[in-house]
């Protein structure tokens, strides 16, 4: 254990290991302290060449650690809608036109199903007499790298950089014929953007616990819908959960009877589809809040009567 432990710099799973084959625990007080002295002789030194000193050094992981926020984002939310759709009898001068100042633009059949992309880049190295008599199903790329709409940006970034891609489309799969449909198109540049307005939001994500989820820290306002309102009374949207609110250092733990105030911290548990009905919901004015009130009380009024 001394030795195994200190040269393979895992000096807990070494005595755990031995422990469990020999069915003694007996030695496990000596080794602590034979392993540590080993470990502390040892140094920096390791039988694992290529080991990196942290999970943070791991190429494998490089993404997760240098922004944790991209993983906690989803590839809808950062994708640009579909502008152009080419076909591939179209003439490459018809595709420039429309391309304008695109990366480029995926190539759909007469169903809208995926056959290929077409890059500016590809157009521009043909001069004009080359693209002459061309169409976009002699240049398109058939051999298409996609990126699915429920993927995090993590998963995304690491796509396009991995492939060395400026952009790929964003497909949805048809349920019947489990075809690639385009929705929209990622690039660098959309991954960017949605990390600087969101860090730069008075919010806090992160995982959550179960995978798919993530958990939203929001700061609660006076103008926000649930200000002031039981959380029974609240109508949070149903793929939103409020698992806690902190309120003036004291944790709570909500039922439907909470009274939710200004200056709460809400945890919220959600969906990564979740979050654009949660943000809807916050942005719902205090007026047009009251106004529902006022209606389901004058509704309920008249059926008394």
């Amino acid at each position: 254990m001394a030795l195994f432990g200190g040269i393979a710099r895992a000096p807990l799973a070494v005595m755990l290991m031995v422990a469990e084959m020999t069915g003694n625990l007996s030695l496990l007080a000596p080794a602590m302290i034979a392993v540590s002295i080993s470990y502390g002789m040892v140094g920096q030194n390791s039988i694992y060449k290529s080991q990196v000193p942290t999970r943070a050094d791991s190429p494998a992981h490089r993404l997760q650690f240098s922004f944790p926020l991209l993983s906690t984002l989803a590839v809808r939310q950062a994708m640009s809608p579909l502008q152009v759709r080419l076909a591939p009898s179209q003439a490459i001068a018809e595709a420039v036109s429309l391309l304008g100042q695109a990366y480029g633009a995926p190539v759909v059949d007469e169903q809208g199903i995926l056959r290929g992309v077409l890059d500016l880049e590809d157009i521009e190295h043909l001069s004009l007499q080359e693209r002459e008599g061309q169409t976009v199903g002699d240049l398109m790329r058939r051999d298409v790298h996609t990126i699915h709409i429920d993927d995090t940006l993590d998963d995304a970034l690491e796509q396009l950089t991995s492939d060395r891609l400026h952009w790929a489309p964003v497909i949805e799969m048809e349920r019947l014929s489990l075809e690639p449909t385009p929705v929209g198109m990622l690039s660098v540049a959309d991954i960017v953007n949605l990390y600087r307005t969101t860090a730069t939001k008075d919010v806090r994500r992160m995982q959550g616990m179960v995978d798919g989820t993530i958990m939203i820290e929001t700061a609660v306002e006076p103008t926000m819908p649930l200000a002031n309102r039981l959380l029974r009374d609240a109508k949070v949207p149903a793929d939103c959960l409020i698992v806690s609110i902190q309120r003036e250092g004291v944790q709570l733990f909500p039922r439907g009877r909470t009274l939710i105030k200004p200056g709460d911290t809400l945890t919220v548990l959600m969906s990564p589809q979740g979050e654009a009905y949660w943000n809807n919901y916050l942005n719902k004015s205090t007026d047009q809040n009251q106004s529902d009130t006022s209606l389901q009380e004058e509704t309920t009024l008249e059926k008394a009567l």
